[in-house]
């Protein structure tokens, strides 16, 4: 299975700038713009029902609702904005500095310290879960690409020994592949033209399997590929792939050429070690080899 890896990266970050910037646009209208709204329409109907600052005390829950989207700062602009009006509000339009007025400011200013503290709690606490998940991402990285074949794209050896493990017990087949003629290849156009065999005959191998199938580089010109198939069915795969890969010449700079593989299938069966299936299966590809070439054997069912 082939993982851009850099190319996944650079999408994430462009989502998580996209995400970024979405939440600073929420936080500005949910955190301060509602709330300053909020606080000119109760005073409006404090204004317009009375008795004058009847209302004020409701402007306690202002700053609190500017805490749930809004950063310290912000909340603490809000809690100020609020303060401030409902002093000036009660001193205009009402009786002035009277002690239910002093109260309502007390209240006020008390919910403005609550706020700030629990948006202060917040905003540590999506810090912490930002941290965590930037630190699962580049764990996520790190393993991908620890798992990953750099020229192919495809997985490594180390990815498909993990592959492996996780469906032990399961009625799988295993087929080696090998590229035929890749040294003479190497030898007589270079081994840039060889890497272009490689990449040519993963792509070929990856696009005619299923996508719950493992395609892994086993290393030089040998590629393994594990599915969740019984022996003959397995066996019909890799003949499609056989016919796949050498049915279209590969362009070099030296005129087309021919592609082949040979491929030998080993069921692995539950109870039997990877190492095994592994072993037999390369077997059965070297009796391709030996054979004609650009084909597949089965191996012989484990005793």
């Amino acid at each position: 299975m082939g993982t851009n890896t850099e190319g996944g990266y650079v999408d994430t970050v462009a989502q998580r700038s996209r995400v970024d910037t979405l939440r600073d646009r929420a936080s500005l209208v949910l955190g301060v713009i509602v709330p300053l709204v909020l606080v000119a329409l109760i005073l409006l109907a404090d204004k317009l029902e009375g008795p004058k600052t009847a209302y004020v005390g409701v402007l306690c829950a202002i700053p609190l609702l500017s805490a749930v989207f809004a950063r310290p700062p912000a909340v603490l602009f809000v809690a100020a904005s609020t303060w401030l009006a409902a002093a000036a509000f009660g001193h205009f339009a009402s009786d002035g500095w009277v002690p239910a007025q002093k109260i309502r400011l007390a209240f006020i200013a008390g919910f403005s310290l609550i706020a700030l503290a629990a948006s202060a709690l917040r905003v540590q606490r999506e810090q912490r879960l930002i941290d965590a998940m930037a630190i699962a991402a580049e764990t996520e990285t790190i393993r991908r690409r620890a798992n990953t074949d750099e020229l192919t794209g495809l997985v490594n050896r180390h990815g498909l020994t993990d592959e492996m493990s996780t469906r032990a017990g399961r009625t799988v087949s295993i087929a080696m592949v090998d590229i035929d003629d890749l040294k003479t290849i190497n030898d007589e156009l270079g081994h840039l033209v060889g890497d272009e065999y490689l990449k040519a005959v993963a792509s070929r191998i990856r696009s005619n399997v299923a996508s719950r199938d493992v395609v892994a580089r086993w290393g030089g010109d040998e590629f393994v590929v594990m599915f969740e198939l019984d022996g003959e069915v397995a066996e019909m795969v890799m003949n499609r792939v056989v016919r796949s890969v050498s049915g279209h010449p590969l362009a070099t700079g030296e005129g087309p050429r021919r592609v082949s593989v040979s491929v030998g299938v080993a069921e692995w069966r539950p109870g039997e070690s990877p190492d095994a299936a592994l072993s037999r299966a390369d077997s059965a590809m070297y009796r391709a080899k030996s054979s004609g070439r650009n084909q597949v054997v089965r191996a012989d069912e484990p005793v």
